[in-house]
């Protein structure tokens, strides 16, 4: 049986929801095409590295993850190398978020001798051109990189060799599929492909377990909200989410995507008591009337079950230090928002006026109400069920021809 390896971003604890929803979608799409192969899993740092979130404890998940730094020798023995989602070639990811981290466990003795390693783990630097000939990339981002990252004498020409040698690449966002474009001199192949949870269908992580805690909801529904993990709420903000409520007859509710206390802003809105797990908090989405969050991810995930989202995020500030972390910036969800036709739901931080807060309300109940909503998610949708046949369409051709000369 063919042999693939599938590359993700680390997850530690399984403490970030959305992430896991996107490792979870690549098992989604293998079950639904019924794909015979087997699967390693590799990550930088297994989520076992640390103590697992409460809801993930106890769950069967489909994947046993690897270190892949002390597994690189391995990959060649695979038919097919995938890079599934997240920030994983972007440079400023290797020099912040995962440098840090290899440090943090030991796993370099410095920064040197880390951006060493994850040339070789996620650049592929000391990997022969026919395993990168068999490397798919999905779901990814570059959208921070600029010329002066290419001009970095480690990064630069590793990326390069890695974008347009790869058999085929595609990117989450269209800004990041312009910039493969160039790079691999190619204007007709279709770069743009959804964020990788969306390969995920309604229904197909039904697997998971549930408690009574995703199915006791209003019978006329509840707002799901999740603030302060990624954007500083603004003063106005928690009487923005009430008026919504009120509009919309339908209660706030706290939905607790990451493991954290409620932000003292919106201390009003509860959380539905009793424990949760993973399950439940990706079941409950697509019975929820709306969603307001900040969390690019939970966006992803609301509008591919159907649900509408009014996501949150600041104006783009440039970094100023190198621990600004740009995986963190809200560029990301404007981009998505932008993608999919969907800008009247990216609410920004910025101050404005009661009457155009009202407008902005008006605009939002009118669209949920009336169906263009429901536009915006057939479109995120048809978008992702596009890109998932060409992907795995890619993948068993690609499979197909392992091992003829």
């Amino acid at each position: 049986m063919a042999r693939v390896a599938v590359i993700t971003a680390p997850n530690i604890g399984y403490r970030n929801t959305g992430m896991l929803t996107v490792d979870l979608a690549f098992e989604s799409l293998r079950r639904r095409t019924g794909a015979e192969f087997d699967t390693t899993w590799y990550t930088l740092h297994p989520p076992e590295t640390v103590p697992l979130r409460a809801a993930a404890q106890g769950t069967d998940f489909p994947f046993r993850f690897h270190a892949l730094t002390e597994h690189l020798d391995t990959l060649r023995d695979h038919d097919a190398v995938v890079f599934w989602g997240d920030f994983l070639h972007a440079r400023h990811y290797l020099a912040q978020d995962a440098t840090n981290r290899l440090l943090d466990f030991g796993v370099a003795a410095d920064r040197a001798a880390a951006r060493a390693l994850l040339n070789r783990a996620l650049l592929l630097a000391d990997q022969p051109d026919d395993l990168l000939a068999r490397t798919l990339g999905y779901g990814g981002t570059i959208l921070h990189n600029t010329q002066s990252d290419y001009e970095d004498e480690q990064y630069g020409p590793l990326f390069a060799r890695l974008m347009t040698r790869s058999h085929r690449v595609w990117m989450r966002d269209p800004l990041s599929a312009a910039k493969v474009a160039h790079l691999r001199g190619d204007r007709t192949t279709e770069y743009f492909g959804a964020d990788a949870a969306l390969l995920s269908r309604p229904g197909d992580l039904d697997h998971l377990p549930t408690t009574r805690w995703s199915r006791d909801l209003p019978d006329d529904g509840a707002i799901g909200v999740f603030l302060g993990a990624r954007t500083p709420i603004p003063a106005w903000l928690p009487a923005f989410c009430q008026g919504l409520s009120d509009r919309f007859g339908a209660p706030l509710e706290w939905l607790p995507w990451f493991d954290r206390d409620v932000p003292s802003q919106v201390a009003h809105i509860a959380p539905r008591p009793g424990d949760h797990t993973v399950g439940d908090l990706v079941r409950v989405l697509s019975r929820y009337r709306l969603v307001i969050t900040d969390t690019y991810h939970l966006c992803v995930n609301a509008w591919g079950v159907g649900t509408p989202v009014l996501c949150v995020g600041g104006p783009e500030p440039a970094p100023t230090t190198d621990d600004d972390y740009l995986t963190l910036s809200d560029l990301k969800k404007h981009v998505f928002h932008l993608a999919y036709d969907a800008a009247d739901f990216y609410l920004t931080t910025l101050p404005d006026t009661p009457e155009a807060h009202e407008r902005r309300a008006d605009r939002v109940v009118h669209l949920v109400e009336d169906g263009g909503a429901g536009a915006v998610a057939t479109r995120v949708r048809r978008h992702a069920d596009h890109s998932a046949t060409a992907f795995t369409e890619t993948l068993t051709s690609l499979l197909g021809t392992a091992g003829r000369p």
